[in-house]
This record gives structure tokens, sequence and C-alpha cells, in this order.
């Protein structure tokens, strides 16, 4: 993982090869001068011989060149952190632009497996702390390596007796943060984990929390929360705490370098007070990197936690690819059929197996059975939500595997019994599915969905602004705003998963009657609960445990006394026989 977390990280950096180029020449030529300077000042103390022996001639030259090379050092300085931060956050903005494109690719057991929290924190706090991390690598590591080598030559040239002692003392910084880096690294991944936790829990109670009062779950849900909070604070104590050891070590090594150049410089190299005090600020500035590198290591370590958990995103496997032969529907009459089709979301637990229905065009498949029967894994497969182990479907003689996933989609219009409607005005939300509408044929489908009464009772209204999930209107409301929906799409096939389960009876009477004018001449797919309302299809099919266990019409079904005789009289409690 290490190694696919660097190379995705250095090809979004390569995009940005020309503008890091600059940074690195700003970096060189301010830290240049940065070298430059403490020599400069040594050579005026030593032009100051004592009380009236002064060269003010030279002590004033080497002031003006110290003050132009102070003013370059901070305009190089001012332009790496402009143009650093610029760098950062175009390559995050890439990085999210692609795990956004790839969360259109995941297939659905993905999100079946992955809380939602989890993934949105990848994409705010996540994305947000390798930019930081970007940053500062860019503005500090480079400038660092320069600092290091260019005072290294210069101590070595003033003296290398005194620049060994220096290098023996310094060396400790290493074997410190090596150690330290390695318990830091560790933590930090666990934080970015404990983060993503976290925000999934916020995000579950936050989007129920009628359910969480309506239950008294606030204590348990405050528990919950506190759980792993407290988790994230003690791996993020401990990340802190580890990575803050290094800065107060170097810190104390530093101190003892200088009493060394003192001592050694003036008794042994015979240095003279100019050169002791260049070597000082060289000492300094040769220990300074080791000190950012260590200060900001809390950070680079993070950064590269959070683009661990971004890449692994962006490199997720995608849904199997379309074939190369993939052909555009166009215009399906709506025949659907199932040739010997086998599937399991779990290979060790066979769900649908050697399966085999035509449905001819126009007809009304009902699909019914206990909860959890699997009826939504049939209509999944139709969509191509997820693709057969064997077998076939086919919608007019084409296998859906050889037509473009989109082309697919629409020509199949699917209202779910999970109402979801957009931030967005009515309008946008009932145009969702036909981007093209005219406002006459926005208002049409909502006519014959039962909405524009109370669309037009509405402040704006088809102009009204609903927020996100609708939460502003009924549940009754979304649904039949979804149904209009599925109405201007005007598909040859249709899915309705419990599409009036949330609707009172009198609506749920209106519905019915528009959904039976909407299906005429396409082909419908009706998961239902209650049996009344498909007592009219052309086929039902009963599934039980994952299994279909029959299939023929009410009467049929009726007659044969099996399940489906019994799911019915359970409904109705009434005697057939």
């Amino acid at each position: 993982m290490k190694k696919t977390v660097l190379k995705v990280l250095g090809k979004y950096i390569k995009n940005s090869g020309m503008r890091l180029l600059i940074v690195f020449v700003c970096a060189l030529i301010g830290t240049l001068a940065e070298i430059a300077a403490p020599y400069l000042a040594g050579r005026a103390i030593d032009n100051i011989a004592g009380i009236g022996n002064v060269n003010f001639n030279a002590v004033a030259r080497i002031i003006m060149i110290l003050m132009f090379l102070y003013v370059v050092s901070s305009i190089m300085s001012y332009l790496v952190g402009r143009l650093s931060y610029n760098i950062a956050h175009k390559i995050v903005g890439k990085m999210r632009q692609d795990a956004y494109s790839k969360l259109m690719e995941l297939p659905l057991n993905t999100y079946d497996t992955s809380s939602s929290g989890d993934i949105v924190s990848r994409f705010v706090n996540d994305a947000t702390l390798v930019a930081d991390g970007i940053v500062e690598a860019v503005t500090q590591l480079f400038g660092s390596l320069i600092t290091i080598i260019g005072t290294l030559i210069v101590m070595i040239i003033l003296s290398p007796i005194v620049t060994l002692c220096v290098l023996l003392v310094t060396s400790i910084t290493f074997v410190v943060a090596s150690i330290i880096t390695k318990r830091s690294n560790k933590y930090f991944r666990l934080q970015q984990q404990e983060t993503g936790n976290l925000g999934s829990v916020v995000e579950e109670l936050v989007g129920v929390v009628h359910t969480v009062k309506a239950y008294s779950y606030e204590e348990v849900a405050q528990n919950r929360f506190e759980k792993i909070n407290g988790r994230l604070c003690d791996v993020g104590q401990k990340a802190v705490f580890s990575s803050s050891l290094p800065n107060p070590t170097t810190r104390f090594v530093n101190s003892l370098a200088y009493i060394l150049i003192g001592v050694i410089g003036g008794t042994i190299a015979g240095l003279t007070a100019g050169k002791i005090s260049s070597f000082i600020i060289y000492s300094n500035q040769f220990a300074k990197p080791f000190n950012q590198i260590t200060a900001i290591i809390t950070q680079i370590l993070a950064a590269y936690a959070a683009a661990g958990r971004v890449i692994a995103l962006i490199c997720s496997e995608p849904e199997i690819p379309e074939a190369s032969d993939a052909v555009t529907l166009q215009n399906a009459s709506g025949e659907v059929e199932f040739k010997n089709v086998n599937f399991s979301y779990n290979k060790n637990k066979p769900l649908i197996e050697n399966y085999s229905l035509k449905v001819k065009k126009g007809q009304r498949v009902a699909i019914v059975g206990p909860t959890g029967a699997g009826k939504t894994t049939l209509v999944n497969l139709i969509m191509r939500f997820y693709d057969v182990n064997s077998g076939e479907i086919l919608v007019d003689g084409i296998d859906i595997r050889k037509i473009t996933r989109k082309s697919l989609r629409q020509n199949i219009a699917m209202v779910l019994q999970e109402t979801w409607l957009k931030d967005g005005t009515v309008r946008d939300n009932i145009a969702y599915a036909n981007q093209q509408a005219t406002d006459e044929q926005v208002v049409e489908a909502a006519k014959r969905a039962f909405t524009h009464g109370f669309i037009k009772r509405l402040p704006k209204g088809y102009d009204t602004v609903i927020g996100g999930r609708g939460d502003s209107l009924s549940v009754g409301q979304r649904q039949l705003l979804t149904i209009a929906r599925a109405m201007l799409s005007n598909s040859p096939i249709l899915i309705l998963d419990e599409a009036t389960s949330n609707v009172d009876t009198m609506t749920e009477q209106r519905i019915t009657a528009a959904i039976n004018n909407l299906m005429e001449g396409t082909t419908s797919f009706i998961i239902a609960h209650r049996l009344s309302t498909i007592q009219d299809a052309d086929l039902i099919v009963v599934m039980n445990k994952g299994h279909i266990v029959e299939q023929g019409t009410h009467t049929e079904l009726i007659a044969e006394k099996g399940f489906y005789y019994n799911l019915y009289n359970s409904q109705f409690n009434t005697n057939t026989n």
C-alpha cells in the first residue's frame, strides 16, 4: 500500500511539474541568500577591530549587501509560500475530482459495506490534510535540504574540526527522529481511521434524529459517540505526543553545539570572533531544518495517512467494465428475458439459481414475498446494479452486459420505496429524469401523478425550493414527486418498488389509477407487500429466503394453495377453499 500511495501521489505532483520548478528556483535563491548572510555578518565583525580602529566603509558595504540579501530572502519566501498553497490545492482538487468520479463507477456492494460518513470524511477531512501536508513538504523540505548542504559546505571551509564536532552532536537528532517517526506513523493511521468512524456516527445520528428522539435513544447514542470520540482522543494524543518529542530534544542538542563551537573554535581551531559568530549562526541554520522537519512531522504523517485513505478510494475496483462492443439501446420495446440466471451476493450462499422468465412487451410482473426475500435483487439485476454470476438477462434480445449502462438505464424508470429528492426547485426534481423536458411536460407529468394540486399551493409553485431530502414536504408528497419524475422519463420499462407504501389510502387510489395509465404499453415490474394491488398482474413471481418458489397468475397461485396462498390469507384473513 505504501508504494501505491507514493506512486499515485507522484502522478498528481508530476502534473504540477513546471509550477514546482518555479517554487524550487525561488526556494534556492532565497536559501542561498540566507546562507551568504552569516558569512558577511562575520566579516563585518572582523572589520571592527576595536574602538577607533573600525573600517566604516567596509562595514557599510557589508550592511548594504546584507540588507539586499534579506530583502531577496523575504520576497522568495513569500513567493514559495504563495505558490505552494496554489499547487497543493490544485493537486488536492484534482484528487477530489478523481475520487468523486470513482464514486460513480463503484459497484453497489462498495456502498453496502462502507458507511457514507467515512466516504464523506475522505473528501473533506482527509483531502484537507493532504493539502496541508503538500504545502509543508514543498515549503519546508526542499529549502531545508538546500540549507543543510549549503551550510555544511561553508562550515567545512571555515573549520573542518569544528564542523566535525557539530556533525557528531547533531547526528543524535537523526536517531531520535527515526525512532519517533515509526511510532508516530502508526498512531496517525489509527487517528484517520477513527476520524472516519466518528464522521459516520455523527452523520447517521443527525440523519435519523427524529427516530433517536422518538425511541429515547439519546443516551445510548451519546455513549456510542463518546466511545469512538474517546478512542480518537486517545490515539490523537499519542500521535501528537510522540511526534512532539523531537523538537525539544533537538533544541537541547543545538545548545550543546553552541558550547562546542565557542570552546573548540576559540582554543583549538583559532577562529576569529567574526568566524565564531558566523559559525554559531551556521550551526543554528544547519540544525534548523532538522527542527522544522521534526516540528512538522505531525502534519506530514497525518497527511500521508489521509492520502492513503483518499487514494484507496481512487484506486478502488470499479464496476465491471463495459464490453468493447457494447451497443446503445435506443427505442427499446420493453421485452425482458431471464435465461438460466444464477446470482448470489456471497458465493457460499446461492440466491437465484437457474432462473428463467420471459416477459413480453407491456406485461406486468409482480414480485412478492416476505421482507428480505430478495425481491429487490431481481430489479437490481435488470438495472445492472449487479451482474449475474452466470446466465443472461436480455432486453429486446440483447444481453444487458453488451448494452451500455447509460442507455440501458435511460430505458428504465424506477420509483423506490426510499424517496430521494435533490436540493433544488420542485421543477428541477421532477425533471431530474429528463433534463430536456419542457415546463409543459413537467406540469403534465405532475398532473398525472396527482401532484399538481399540492404543488400549486406551495409558496412559489413549481419554483419552490425544497432542501436536500425534501424535509419540508410530507413523506407522501415526496413519494408523489418521485412518481411524477418517473412518469416524465417515459421509459418502456417501469420498476415500482413499493411505490405507494408511504401514501394514504385515498392518495393511493389516485396514484394507482395514474400508474395503471402509465403502465399501458410499458413492461412493468412491481414489488409489492400489499397483495391487493397486484391481483391483476400478468405474472406473479413469489420469493422466499432469496429463492423463487412459485410463479403464475393470482388465480393459478391461489388454486395451488402453496406459499402465495398462505401469504395472501395471512394478509386478508380469508378462507378461499
